[in-house]
């Protein structure tokens, strides 16, 4: 099939870089002069809303002298951000945040996504929780102003990014920055804390324990990424690249770059290295067509955002096979802005069978591509090729991945099928036995990432479901702790007193004000 190409003019290599800095000074220009002082109010009216509708008393028993942490949520982006605030509005106070990433990156929004603009609804119920004063409308009016809200159609990729920023201020969720976790450890008592090894900023090793661990890894937190072998075995590492790598873009000014994959990242990657001066991007598309449609648009309803888990596993494995069969498009603005580039072009209809470094007549080296449809060259291979779900690749797992059931455990059909390797999680999205009996401290290890999909559908870390995620966390968390501290919880009721009445008689002036009407 002939390659479909821009008629635009030819990009300048030599041309001053268009890109991240620019967009960043355009954005920040359209700021109302008085953003500083709406985003002080608003900040005061959240954390107004948030003590007015909090819960008042501390409740969860604590040992003398005790610093073990409620929950560790390991991700600092969008779904680790919101499960964290979910369980402070549970009053469950004792969490911490680990994120590998510096401060001013929140999950994936200045790292490695590209696009200009998310791609879900901008209405969409989502990590504000219950606080409507704390949705990204209340953040956009106030920096942007209200004509401008009512404008958009989609948000911004990075005042999203600046949203989080905020919303993990303005909240008081606790995190720590450029902290990895390297290692969580089994407790020594079936009811016991896990023993987690990080390390710091500066290289520092510590060691904390926490009685639940939320793992929100995002899109790679099944697994990683996918990267065919063929590419990775033949290619030296500093001529390929996964979309989701820190790539110097500025590095293929001039140069020729071959996109594996149509979806949203293939076209998004291919945009932006075109926006820094790659002389020519190329998207290869297996598929005859670029997909159309988007099937998340239909699953952004309470029934799947909130209650997909409840259905029974041959409706969600028949689903989950059905939905995980159909492409994931493009959006229409990564396209278009694809096609303002002479040096783009679409090939559909062209796999790729090998790739090769080859030598050129000038004595140089480039990559040969042999497709379905003849050979081509380029400069470097970009692999837009998604993510996979295994979680012997999960380091933070390492001790538990052999007593994680997974789909393929449960349900015969999911046997041999891919979906198969997708934890099995219980309604909390938290792991389940292999082997009944044998890890019961599984049930307080939660899987809040990609592999959840086919437990829990749409209902997760991406922000279609995410509304439904959190709540769905914060209450099952809430319930395991109060199921397991029911006899201390007991206890302190049985010699629980509140006196309310102090005096049987008359009212006397000196006992102080007390209602005579039943109106104020």
């Amino acid at each position: 099939m002939t390659a479909v190409t821009s008629d635009a003019a030819t990009s300048d290599p030599a041309a001053p870089d268009p890109a991240a800095e620019a967009e960043a000074e355009a954005q920040t220009s359209r700021r109302l002069p008085d953003a500083d002082a709406r985003l002080a109010t608003l900040r005061a009216r959240v954390h107004e809303d948030i003590a007015a509708t909090s819960h008042a008393r501390d409740w969860i028993p604590r040992a003398p002298g005790s610093t073990e942490l409620d929950v560790l949520v390991i991700g600092g982006g969008q779904a680790g951000l919101g499960t964290a605030f979910a369980l402070q509005r549970q009053r469950i106070d004792r969490v911490l945040v680990v994120d590998d990433g510096p401060e001013h990156e929140v999950g994936c929004w200045d790292r490695y996504a590209r696009m200009h603009t998310l791609r879900s609804p901008k209405h969409m119920r989502g990590i504000e929780f219950d606080v409507p004063s704390l949705h990204v409308r209340r953040w956009f009016e106030a920096v942007y102003g209200e004509a401008a809200w009512a404008a958009v159609e989609l948000i911004p990729r990075l005042d999203w990014n600046d949203y989080l920023r905020w919303y993990r201020e303005v909240t008081g969720v606790r995190v720590h920055h450029r902290t990895r976790v390297t290692a969580i450890h089994r407790p020594a008592t079936p009811d016991g804390p896990f023993s987690v090894e990080l390390r710091g900023p500066e290289g520092q090793e510590t060691t904390l324990t926490a009685r639940r661990i939320v793992c929100a890894l995002g899109l790679a937190g099944g697994g990683g990424v996918r990267v065919p072998e063929f590419i990775s075995s033949s290619l030296p590492r500093e001529r390929w690249f996964h979309t989701e790598d820190q790539i110097d873009f500025t590095a293929l000014r001039g140069r020729r770059v071959a996109v594996l994959g149509g979806g949203a990242s293939g076209f998004d990657n291919a945009a932006t290295a075109l926006d820094h001066g790659a002389v020519r991007a190329h998207v290869f598309v297996r598929r005859a067509t670029v997909p159309a449609s988007n099937p998340l648009r239909w699953m952004e309803f309470p029934g799947m955002q909130e209650r997909f888990y409840d259905l029974d596993d041959q409706s969600k494995w028949d689903f989950g096979v059905m939905s995980g069969g159909l492409p994931q498009p493009p959006t229409q603005h990564a396209v278009w802005r694809c096609f303002t580039h002479s040096g783009f072009a679409l090939h559909t209809g062209c796999g790729w069978n090998a790739v090769s470094m080859v030598h050129t007549d000038t004595g140089g080296q480039e990559i040969a591509i042999d497709t379905t449809r003849g050979r081509f060259h380029a400069d470097v291979v970009l692999a837009a090729t998604g993510y996979q779900v295994d979680l012997r690749m999960r380091p933070e797992l390492a001790e538990f991945v052999d007593d994680i059931a997974l789909w393929s455990d449960r349900h015969p059909p999911a046997v041999d099928h891919p979906a198969g390797r997708s934890p099995y999680l219980g309604p909390g999205f938290e792991f389940s036995e292999r082997e009944p009996g044998t890890a019961p401290w599984l049930s307080r290890l939660h899987h809040f990432s990609t592999g959840a999909r086919a437990s829990m559908g749409v209902t997760g870390n991406q922000l279609s479901g995410i509304y439904g995620g959190i709540g769905r966390i914060a209450s099952a968390i809430t319930t395991a702790i109060t199921r397991e501290n029911w006899d201390r919880l007991a206890g302190d009721f049985a010699s629980f007193e509140h006196i309310e009445v102090r005096s049987i008689g008359p009212h006397d002036a000196a006992d102080g004000w007390y209602p005579t009407s039943s109106r104020f």
